[in-house]
């Protein structure tokens, strides 16, 4: 099961209505949960190199694709998504 984080980066119009990010983090879990993505955990990091983090897991790739798609779409972010590995996964791959 694909775990990662999606770094989230706003966009202009994101930046212009930052005050409504919270909603939207809302609404986009909810999407994310339709799509069979899990949001973990959405956190916020003002000052650093990206906007906030999404902490997700999803059964494969493709819902992922899509839950960043349907986000994406709307305008106001833009988003990377980077796999992660438990210790034990690691030690499998080293």
């Amino acid at each position: 099961m694909p775990r990662g984080v999606i770094l989230v980066d706003y966009t202009n119009q994101g930046r212009r209505t930052i005050k409504d990010s919270p909603d939207r983090a809302e609404a986009a879990k909810a999407e994310a949960a339709k799509l069979g993505v899990q949001v973990k955990d959405i956190f916020y990091t003002p000052g650093g190199p990206h906007d906030a983090a999404i902490i997700i897991e999803a059964e494969g790739p493709e819902p992922i694709n899509k839950f960043m798609s349907s986000v994406q779409s709307l305008g106001n972010v833009k988003m990377k998504f980077i796999r992660t590995f438990s210790i034990e996964e690691m030690r499998k791959m080293v």
